[in-house]
């Protein structure tokens, strides 16, 4: 039985071929990114025959790869002419900052302890002095914001915002207000005793909580710095009682306006990023066609975005705190019909409209009405099909 076969950079390769065939191409470059895609596939086969496999011996993920590899409509791909004898430009490869992470965390390290009036002006001196940098390089160098990693634009947008005094002192008082009504909640703890080290920082979840040297740290989303002293003392309860009702009344408060104000408006200094058009499909336009349809056009558009990868099994996402609706690479294919991809997106919006059904502080998203509710799509028997195929076939 031959073993398991990993072939390094697979996975990279897919997605590097994707991220250019979203925009046209010339003639020329079309040619050349379909014999390198030839040459892969057949380096691939050739490392299966040496070790006696078969494709389904690669990880899943690598499988994937090699189908939207194997599978690119090489005549359907758009085209460009040359402008003036010129191709149109490459992609280039995504932009980061040096020591930008490590400067942000220093600074959280600093912001959270008490400082002087004076060490306060210091540190906002820092913040504004890296903004100020950060952003002259980017005009200079004319980086749009879809060039940056999305770390980088979560920093850029961070230092951004407390460059500004007013914003520097909105994160003082916040993280005041935090450590009082964290530190009391925190002196029944056998793990975690006070004081905290709380940090309000670029993240994802609701927050994380770790021991170290200096004594427990505590990461919040940034965004936090609105949250009032209600809304910290249900923070407290979910992190130290872990109670079933807090984590309710906290998610309520993560998609309340507070804090979605000050979300949009870092997202806003970061670099906004509409990453809605795939290779095949365009998530904008499937919204477009689903809201007019479902919604009588009244839906405000949450953000619409590819994931980074190819998934095995589960093809969509709604995030109701960040309102962004995140689709499968692996459904950006023109094996997969317009149709079914409307219905992914179809499912993932009645998340937005029916929002989170609490029973006993546990939320529910897929209830009878929102069942229901999905059955009013026109092909849905059809588009389910289809989905459950994928997934069969995506599975290990």
């Amino acid at each position: 039985m031959a073993k398991a076969v990993r072939i390094e950079g697979l996975v990279r390769a897919a997605n590097a071929v994707r991220r250019e065939l979203v925009g046209p191409v010339t003639p020329d470059r079309r040619e050349r990114l379909k014999t390198a895609v030839a040459e892969n596939l057949r380096k691939v086969q050739e490392i299966l025959r040496e070790n006696r496999a078969r494709l389904e011996h690669l990880p899943a993920p690598s499988q994937r790869a090699y189908r939207f590899l194997a599978g690119v409509n090489w005549a359907g791909v758009p085209t460009a002419r040359a402008v003036d004898g010129h191709a149109p430009p490459l992609p280039v490869t995504s932009v980061s900052w040096r020591g930008l992470s490590s400067f942000v965390n220093r600074t959280l390290d600093r912001l959270g302890t008490d400082l002087t009036a004076g060490e306060l002006s210091q540190a906002r001196g820092a913040i504004a002095r890296t903004s100020r940098q950060i952003e002259l390089s980017i005009g200079r160098r004319q980086i749009p914001p879809d060039r940056l990693t999305p770390a980088t634009r979560e920093l850029r947008g961070w230092v951004a915002f407390f460059s500004r005094e007013q914003g520097l002192a909105d994160y003082v008082q916040a993280r005041s207000a935090a450590s009082r009504i964290l530190d009391a909640a925190a002196a029944t703890s056998r793990h975690y005793p006070p004081p905290l080290v709380i940090h309000f920082r670029p993240m994802t979840g609701i927050y994380k909580l770790r021991p170290s040297k200096r004594g427990p740290v505590l990461w919040l989303p940034t965004p936090m710095i609105a949250f009032d002293a209600a809304a910290l003392g249900a923070l407290a309860e979910l992190v130290f009682d872990r109670s079933r009702d807090a984590k309710q009344r906290v998610i309520l408060l993560l998609t309340g306006v507070g804090y979605q104000a000050v979300r949009a408006e870092l997202d806003a200094l970061g670099g906004t990023v509409d990453l809605t058009r795939g290779a095949a499909h365009d998530l904008a336009a499937s919204f477009d066609r689903v809201n007019s349809a479902y919604f009588g056009g009244k839906m405000h558009r949450p953000r619409l975005t590819w994931n980074r990868t190819f998934t095995g099994r589960k093809f969509g996402h709604y995030d109701w705190i960040l309102d962004t609706v995140m689709v499968s690479r692996t459904l950006d294919s023109p094996e997969v019909p317009e149709f079914a991809v409307d219905f992914l997106v179809f499912h993932e919006l009645l998340h937005k409209f029916h929002g989170l059904h609490w029973v006993n502080g546990r939320g529910y998203a897929h209830t009878q009405e929102f069942q229901q509710s999905e059955l009013k799509f026109a092909r849905f028997h059809e588009a389910e099909a289809i989905l459950q195929q994928l997934a069969k076939v995506n599975r290990q």
